[in-house]
């Protein structure tokens, strides 16, 4: 993903750093030059604006100066912003203390703190110099501060040395804070968008018809949950594309068939091999037949998996409708020594449904049985009554149940069973456990495909079970239909 996201992300976290950095250094030096331009006096440090305010507040809550001598090293402790920090800053710089000297109205000297050089700190001057700060009260100015000294800034330059010290020492940290939030963010780059690049690649991969492509998803944060959601794409995917080719070859297969069949009884008539006979018509016309189910399965195939199959709903008589079905197939079972059996319970319910439609599902799961059953076998059809959540009922899975009650059908048959690697596909289209697709163990490969659809249309459900191979023969088809309006 180079110039793209990469670029864009490692950009970004740059300029945080810088403005963090920056913004760092900026605020330390701005604060450090405001504590340096305090004045000094003892061991407080202070702002003369402050002082300025407290003195103003004592001569307006005592009306006068009287006492201002004694309370002056307290007012200067609670304008002070620094304390004996301050004051070890200050000795710690070489510097000495200012000389604050307060006058009356009249310009007396009322009280004095600190003195200039070494002197003594308290001694009265007989000319006060300084900075002069008048306080005022109510707008009338009650007295004047005098600060004989130099702000902790401008005192022999070392205000500006230690300014200048700090600002480096904040630039040389911020530096280093920002290199290692760099490799941090480098780091963290890499791992955003690394698994993008994969994904972009795999993407790349899937686009150009290559539905192998995978990407590792390992871990559960938001990038491998994409990861693993685009995995379960790829495979859908290449399910989808397997599954639509196969129907290709097995359409063409299927259709193959019967067209072959009448293109070489046709040729047989026109070289004079068979006779024009309606016996030699025969063959013609079983493979049209056989070509007309074929298509019509397909369209009601298409139809059902469209959600566009039309049911045509009435009262359905389950007994009489599956008695019908099963004694219509009887010959064809007697035909192959198969021993066909059915019961139906007594006082079962009438269902709404389409009464063809539910014929045809009998008619699959019966003749998928007949095909599956070998000579000798038993197939044996049962309808019943199930009350919901019947405790032992066949379900399917485990922790399913049905829903509520409903009527089921079963057809049970005594054939080699349903490998466990089939069980779950014999639902889809086309498929057939015999890879060999012979026309004695499987028909179009859509009768069971079909049933499942019809069912899933009467809002019911079809399943399969069989043994594990070896420990008995068979397999039981299982319909459920709700009681009530089904569709």
């Amino acid at each position: 993903m180079s110039q793209r996201l990469w670029v864009k992300l490692l950009g970004t976290f740059t300029l945080i750093i810088v403005l963090g950095v920056g913004t760092t250094v900026l605020l330390t030096r701005q604060g450090a030059a405001t504590r340096f331009s305090h004045f000094m006096t003892g061991d407080q440090m202070f702002q003369p604006e402050h002082l300025q305010g407290d003195l103003a507040v004592y001569y307006q809550e005592q009306g006068s100066w009287q006492g201002i001598a004694t309370a002056f090293p307290q007012v200067i402790r609670h304008a002070s912003s620094g304390g004996m920090m301050g004051g070890m800053m200050g000795h710690a710089m070489g510097m000495y203390d200012s000389a604050i000297v307060l006058l009356d109205e009249s310009g007396q000297v009322v009280a004095q703190m600190g003195n200039r050089g070494q002197g003594n700190r308290g001694q009265n001057r007989a000319s006060p110099t300084g900075q002069p700060w008048p306080i005022r009260v109510d707008g009338r100015q009650v007295g004047m501060l005098l600060i004989d000294g130099e702000p902790m800034t401008d005192v022999d330059g070392s205000g500006n040395t230690l300014l200048s010290g700090v600002t480096r020492a904040a630039l040389i940290a911020g530096l280093l804070a920002g290199l290692v939030a760099f490799a941090l963010a480098l780091v963290l780059v890499r791992q955003i968008t690394h698994p993008l690049t994969e994904l972009n690649d795999a993407t790349q991969r899937i686009a150009q018809g290559d539905l192998s492509a995978r990407v590792p998803a390992q871990g559960k944060d938001e990038l491998s949950q994409l990861g693993g959601a685009f995995n379960r794409m790829a495979s859908t995917l290449e399910t989808q594309e397997t599954l639509r080719r196969n129907l290709m070859a097995d359409v063409a297969h299927e259709l193959r068939t019967p067209l072959t069949a009448i293109q070489g009884t046709v040729e047989a008539l026109q070289d004079g091999i068979f006779p024009l006979t309606p016996e030699g018509l025969d063959p013609i016309h079983e493979e049209t037949l056989l070509l007309g189910r074929l298509v019509e399965d397909l369209r009601t195939l298409a139809q059902a998996e469209a959600g566009h199959l039309s049911l045509n709903l009435d009262s359905v008589n389950v007994a009489e409708l599956t008695e019908r079905i099963v004694t219509g197939l009887l010959p064809s079972a007697q035909q192959a020594d198969i021993q066909l059996t059915w019961h139906i319970a007594a006082a079962l319910p009438t269902l709404q449904g389409d009464p063809q439609r539910m014929g045809q599902v009998l008619t699959n799961l019966l003749s998928n049985a007949l095909r599956h059953t070998p000579a000798g076998g038993e197939i044996a059809v049962s309808v019943e009554m199930t009350e919901k959540e019947l405790p032992g009922f066949p379900k399917p899975g485990s922790s399913d149940s049905l829903p509520e009650s409903g009527i089921l059908f079963s057809v049970q048959d005594s054939g080699p069973g349903i490998d466990p690697a089939d069980l779950p596909h014999i639902f889809d289209r086309f498929y057939r456990g015999d890879p060999s697709r012979s026309r004695s163990t499987g028909g179009s490969g859509l009768g069971l495909t079909i049933a499942r659809q019809l069912v899933e249309a009467h809002a019911g459900r079809i399943w399969a079970e069989s043994p594990p191979p070896g420990q008995a023969e068979g397999s039981i088809f299982f319909v459920w239909l709700p009681e009530g309006r089904s569709g």
